[in-house]
């Protein structure tokens, strides 16, 4: 198999997957760039779903967390793409401060690219509930400031069913196993690259440049299209489910 996109899709890099099954065709760049486009509004809007990591925090409101996120993870924090190109530090630091419902597949799949990666990110897990140096310290500090159970969410990650060693044997659920309203096509990084290589036009030259604004449009506006919210002080069910979350702790 070849490709002719940028260095970081190439086979080498993605051949863990490749050789697992998971990726059966490598996008162009053209192609990737397009699903890039169209996943964007999924990935900048709100998941109803996940704002119940954070209620009852100090800095858990989406507007105070993500200036602390930014803090830790730097620039990496903007690619709202494939992640491909972020470091694996950044990653794992995303994963240790972003509450998720569920396996975060898309994450894992990145960090699988990286030579080592899941060993990696599971010794800075550990490290963090163990508490075994400053840096953990600091990083364990700003996780409680945001998550509302940063011990309860991190020990996801670690142990025999944990999600790093579901990774290890690829044991990548459904988004509707794991309670996620995100389409199939953006919840793994394998099923976005398959989604971006059997959907959109390979090469810029096969879409007419008089076409350009409405196809990229069209991309964009599909959330949009599919009725859903793009913000989060918009969604009422998103604050339905915070307000009933808060409702229960404060009950216990």
């Amino acid at each position: 198999m070849t490709s002719t996109v940028r260095a970081p899709l190439s086979y080498e890099r993605l051949r863990v997957l490749i050789d697992a099954g998971l990726i059966v065709s490598i996008p162009t760049h053209f192609q990737l760039w397009q699903g890039e486009i169209e996943m964007a509004p999924y990935v900048l809007s709100s998941d109803a779903t996940v704002e119940e990591g954070y209620v009852g925090t100090r800095f858990g409101t989406p507007w105070l967390r993500q200036p602390i996120i930014f803090s830790q993870v730097g620039r990496d924090h903007f690619r709202i793409g494939c992640a491909l190109d972020a470091k694996l530090s950044s990653v794992c630091t995303h994963l240790q401060l972003t509450y998720h419902r569920g396996m975060p597949v898309f994450d894992l799949q990145v960090i699988q690219t990286h030579p080592s990666g899941l060993d990696v990110l599971e010794r800075s897990i550990v490290d963090i509930l163990t508490v075994t140096s400053d840096d953990s310290r600091r990083r364990r500090h700003i996780a409680k400031l945001i998550l509302a159970n940063p011990d309860e969410y991190l020990a996801q990650f670690l142990g025999p069913q944990g999600w790093i060693e579901r990774a290890r044997h690829f044991d990548y659920p459904p988004p509707t196993a794991e309670g996620s309203a995100f389409p199939e096509e953006f919840y793994s990084l394998a099923g976005f690259l398959n989604y971006c290589a059997r959907t959109f036009p390979a090469y810029a030259s096969d879409v007419r440049w008089q076409r350009y604004p409405k196809h990229f449009t069209h991309l964009l506006l599909r959330r949009m299209r599919e009725g859903r919210s793009f913000a989060f002080w918009n969604d009422a069910s998103a604050t339905a489910s915070a307000r009933r979350v808060r409702e229960n702790r404060i009950s216990r």
